[in-house]
């Protein structure tokens, strides 16, 4: 009887680690940042890319990105105005991940990163036109041809009303 309750115990924990790690490491993968193996001139060259079509994103989020260490070539899926003068640009690379850059100040306002715009390269699609994206303090930004919900840790959230989508 001890002897089998042992055994049952060193099985547990072991499965235990095994899921463990396997969790930590998915943690992991999704909070690094994507890497780019090697440039060319044509631009970076990674593992399983694919053609990119569409307008090209801000040529500002496209410094930022590069900046940053990722990608050099962003095109637009989805350009939202909202009704309280935020513009909202979500971005795929080569490799399918996707960005969000948007910012303030009306339609005609400069992109200036860290003063009136914002820049988040871990952004999730959940449906078509839906994305969801969450910064560094840990805001909630949800995007859809609708609406730009912004959801605070504090638990303040504001909703804006999209006035036009491309």
């Amino acid at each position: 009887m001890v002897i089998a309750t042992v055994f049952l115990t060193i099985i547990g924990m072991t499965a235990g680690f095994v899921l463990g790690e396997r969790h930590r490491r998915a943690l992991a993968a999704a909070a690094s940042p994507p890497t780019v193996h090697e440039s060319t001139s044509a631009g970076p060259v990674t593992a399983s890319t694919r053609p990119l079509t569409g307008p090209s994103c801000p040529p500002e989020t496209l410094q930022t990105s590069i900046d940053r260490g990722f990608a050099d070539d962003l095109r637009q899926v989805l350009k939202i105005y909202t009704d309280n003068g935020t513009t909202v640009w979500i971005c795929t690379d080569a490799q399918g991940r996707f960005y969000y850059q948007s910012k303030t100040g009306g339609r005609d306002s400069p992109l200036l990163q860290d003063q009136n715009a914002l820049f988040l390269y871990q952004v999730t699609q959940l449906g078509v036109d839906d994305y969801v994206g969450v910064d560094d303090k840990g805001t909630r930004i949800e995007v859809t041809r609708k609406q730009l919900v912004v959801r605070r840790p504090t638990g303040k959230t504001q909703v804006d009303t999209v006035s036009s989508a491309e």
